[in-house]
């Protein structure tokens, strides 16, 4: 009596027989690399190291921007960058979450960007003041809990936004909220589309954050040729231009100079005993050279004195880079 077999477990007998070609080929010492003919990568490996340095620079800033809002250590990490069909990265999102739909400006592309709950509980709860704890049980967050949540996520759009712009210009914006996954379509569900996954921890609990990008979207950015011409032959030289302005703004950098006048040891008794009055003996002498730090590196050696009525240093000579070096 014959038997249909589902998708499924064609899938498996499939996988099974190429795991044995492999095998076999690895005895006779052919050198082999496996290629998915249902999921082909449509990513190229320069525009995998490219979209890995934007969500590095997203997850840098929007982890300083996370730390000094909750008042604690947040540390976020670029896990991996994948690219998968649209259904799974839907089926691997368990209702009800938090996920926001943006739009690019300009174009009718979306994308969709996912917060698990959890860590929007948490976030809402240390913006009220409270201590912060991430719950056991999934809910869907309130209308109020949007509102508050809506400033975070504008930053993420924003942290998206300028790391973006070193490649190409991009403005999104939120577009709409869901908690149900099955209600966000922004392409069929056998197209394929770019995940980056990103690690936030915070107290030893960590939860993911994924940003997924629709693939057309992102050939459409990648494919025009100023970004071509990035990706194969790098930074163009600087415009005389740009060359003027980045010495204008160099020669004009404030810097921090301060003379170091000496040191001296006093006693932790001695210490708590200071009073109005006493006198603490340095160990240098007042026709002695003293260091001069620019921005706290010794770059000089100076004499203190006074001109026209204000206290003044006299610059001796330089300190030699292998002395400043070696200290």
């Amino acid at each position: 009596m014959a038997k249909i077999l589902s998708q499924d477990e064609i899938d498996a007998l499939l996988s099974n027989v190429s795991g044995e070609e492999e095998d076999l080929d690895i005895e006779h010492g052919q050198k082999i690399s496996l290629y998915d003919f249902k999921h082909p990568n449509l990513v190229s490996k320069e525009q995998m190291r490219l979209l890995e340095n934007i969500h590095e620079g997203v997850c840098r800033n929007f982890g300083v921007f996370l730390s000094a809002q909750l008042r604690m250590i947040v540390e976020m990490n670029l896990l991996a960058i994948d690219q998968i069909m649209y259904s799974e990265f839907v089926m691997s999102i368990a209702p009800p979450s938090c996920i926001y739909v943006m739009n690019k400006r300009g174009t009718d592309a979306s994308f969709v960007l996912e917060v698990n709950p959890t860590l929007s509980i948490f976030i809402v709860e240390r913006l009220f003041g409270g201590r912060g704890g991430f719950v056991s049980t999934v809910r869907p967050i309130s209308i109020i809990e949007q509102k508050i949540m809506s400033r975070v996520i504008d930053r993420i759009g924003t942290e998206i936004n300028k790391n973006w712009q070193n490649i190409a210009p991009f403005n999104c914006e939120v577009k709409r909220f869901e908690s149900n996954p099955e209600f966000v379509q922004i392409v069929p569900a056998s197209e394929p589309v770019v995940v980056a996954s990103m690690e936030v921890k915070i107290h030893g609990n960590s939860t993911l954050m994924n940003i997924c990008y629709p693939y057309m979207m992102i050939s459409n950015i990648l494919s025009t040729p100023e970004v071509q011409e990035k990706i194969l032959f790098g930074a163009k030289e600087p415009s005389p231009e740009e060359t003027d302005l980045v010495k204008f703004n160099l020669v004009n950098s404030p810097i921090d100079l301060k003379s170091l006048l000496g040191t001296g040891k006093v006693s932790v008794d001695e210490f708590i005993n200071l009073k109005s009055g006493d006198v603490i003996k340095l160990g240098t002498r007042t026709d002695q050279a003293l260091p001069l730090y620019a921005n706290n590196k010794h770059m000089y050696n100076s004499i203190v004195g006074v001109h026209k009525k204000r206290y003044a240093v006299r610059i001796l000579d330089r300190v030699p880079e292998e002395k400043k070096y070696g200290e």
